[in-house]
This record gives C-alpha cells, structure tokens and sequence, in this order.
C-alpha cells in the first residue's frame, strides 16, 4: 500500500556553497558527491522528497543526517537512523526513488510503500 509521495525540485546552483554540505550530508554522502553540484541537489532533493513522502519535513523527529542516502549504480539505497525508524515505524517499509536531471535542476520522486 502506498503510504505517501514526495516530490523536490532543486536549482543546481544553490548547491555550489560547501557550507551545506557538512551541515546536512553524511561523510558517506559528501564522499560520493565530492563537492559536484549536480550531485549535492541529488542528495538534497531526494532527502526533501523522503520527508515529503513521511508528510513531515524536517524537524525533531527526522533531521537531514537522519537519512542516509546511498547510490549505487543508477539506483539509490536509502538508510534511516534508528531513532527515525522507531518514530515512523518504517523498518520494513520501502522507500522508492526516481531522479532527473537537466542543465539547471534536479528533480526527485519518493512513493513511500507499507511493508505489509
């Protein structure tokens, strides 16, 4: 059963201040991304989608180092902390992800599926 969508549209300039970067991305994201643009509105956008989806956005309960984004090959793998997996009860749940890309903009699809 679907349990929520999120979508995020990102303008890849915004991502060209490294500040962000420590502040909201993981080492293992950072690494990956190392310091693309392109690939920094990736992570972001994905990560607004993902709380979209949960219909929250960010605040107490779920913080931008509370999601880890994975990619591997053309897909990504995504990993919640602990904290986030008990307070949204999503630990079987399947968080699918669809990103596009042009010259400007990054855009992300998160459908958020019951396990059960």
């Amino acid at each position: 059963m679907i349990k929520g969508i999120g979508l995020d549209v990102v303008e890849i300039e915004r991502m060209d201040n490294t500040n962000i970067s420590k502040k909201v991305f993981l080492k293992s994201e950072i690494n990956w991304a190392n310091e693309n643009p392109i690939n920094l509105a990736i992570l972001w956008c994905i990560k607004e989608a993902i709380v979209k989806a949960l219909g929250t956005g960010f605040q107490k309960n779920i913080l931008w180092k509370d999601i880890e984004v994975l990619p591997i090959g053309n897909t990504f793998v995504i990993k919640f902390s602990q904290k986030t997996i008990n307070h949204f009860n999503i630990e079987r749940d399947l968080f699918h992800v669809s990103v596009t890309k042009s010259d400007n903009i990054v855009i992300a699809n998160v459908i958020w599926e019951s396990a059960s």
